[in-house]
């Protein structure tokens, strides 16, 4: 199935700490209904459209766009949203009889504490989880939608669960951007990309036994072998196209990769990191797949940081070790106080890795 996203606004009802639309609900609003269905009409093919905001079920005209959507004959229907309108009864099974097929539900946490102070709703989590229901009940194809920061990497596996006990037969991790409004909390949101698929790879286990499939978003695809089948970003045609109705559309920075990557088998299909993420951690954590011979630095440095986990940063010690360093030197936030810093110490001895 080619699917295609389309933006149809940015108003939302909801302040996400690690939104990523930053000021564009404010200077870019909402896309009239001709914008809209002008923009249906353009898509090429006829097979699935995903309507998204912004809270796209903010919109009045949502049954109209629709109708028009399967008018044009698009053979699933889709909205992303954070279950504002539908987790009022009936609202699901009313939107399905005009033709909706899909709906992604955004849950970020697994409890409505945590859930709560990420959207700055109070409320939100109970909304979300009964949207899900509904929609679930109605006959639609759910989906679960979760942004991953700091504080919620380590929950991925209970989320797979939650989505089980909703009806999501697929869940989407996508670990927080450092853009729009997490710029100013970036330190604090987002989340290391060694831990993330650390902690991806475990959740994966769990969808395995709980019949829950896992799809991976901004994942390099050299951090773990286990994520590569389930990366929804690659650029081999498996991530949908995306287009908008408002007249400028999205404006990112383009996607960015390490040092080594140019030498990587897999760099031609890799969605790589965001440039930010680059800038502010460097790529100590890539490394080429595929390539047995490549010039490495004598003294690598590996970047520990608070609330990382010792198996984490064990690996990065043998991916050093598998590179041909000579020796490394622990940098970042912990790289005096971890309380891993005795067993990574031993750890290099054993990998024959001098510590600078």
């Amino acid at each position: 199935m080619r699917w295609t996203d389309l933006r149809v606004g940015y108003g939302c009802n909801q302040r996400c700490r690690f939104c990523d639309q930053g000021s564009a609900r404010e200077l870019l609003g909402d896309a009239n209904t001709e914008a809209v269905k002008a923009a249906l009409a353009a898509i090429p093919h006829r097979e699935g459209v995903i309507l998204a905001g912004g809270e796209v079920t903010l919109r009045p005209d949502l049954p109209a766009l629709v109708q028009a959507a399967r008018a044009l004959g698009f053979k699933r229907v889709a909205l992303q949203t954070n279950g504002h309108i539908l987790a009022s009864k009936g609202a699901a099974s009313g939107l399905r009889s005009l033709g909706l097929t899909d709906v992604a539900v955004a849950i970020h946490a697994p409890d409505a504490e945590t859930h709560d102070w990420l959207t700055g709703v109070e409320g939100s989590f109970r909304r979300a989880a009964a949207a899900a229901r509904q929609a679930h009940a109605s006959g639609l194809t759910l989906y679960l939608s979760v942004v991953l920061t700091r504080t919620t990497t380590q929950l991925a596996a209970r989320m797979v669960l939650l989505a089980r006990s909703l009806g999501a037969g697929t869940i989407r991790f996508t670990p927080c951007r450092e853009e729009g409004a997490a710029i100013a909390e970036a330190r604090m949101l987002a989340p290391r990309l060694s831990l993330v698929a650390e902690a991806l790879v475990a959740a994966a286990e769990v969808g395995r036994d709980a019949g829950v499939v896992v799809e991976v978003v901004g994942v390099p695809l050299c951090l773990a072998p286990e994520l590569r089948a389930l990366a929804a970003d690659r650029l081999d045609g498996r991530s949908p196209d995306r287009v908008s109705a408002i007249g400028e559309g999205e404006q990112r920075e383009a996607r960015a990769y390490g040092d080594d990557c140019v030498r990587c088998t897999l760099r031609s299909v890799c969605p790589g990191v965001e440039a930010a993420y680059l800038r502010r951690w460097g790529g100590d954590e890539l490394a080429a797949v595929g390539v047995s011979a490549r010039v490495t630095p004598e003294i690598v440095e590996v970047v520990v940081e608070p609330g990382e986990t010792g198996r984490a940063l064990k690996q990065r010690l043998v991916k050093a070790q598998a590179t041909g360093a000579a020796g490394v030197r622990f940098v970042g936030g912990a790289a005096s106080t971890h309380p891993e810093l005795g067993a990574l110490r031993k750890e290099c001895e054993r990998l024959g890795l001098g510590l600078r």
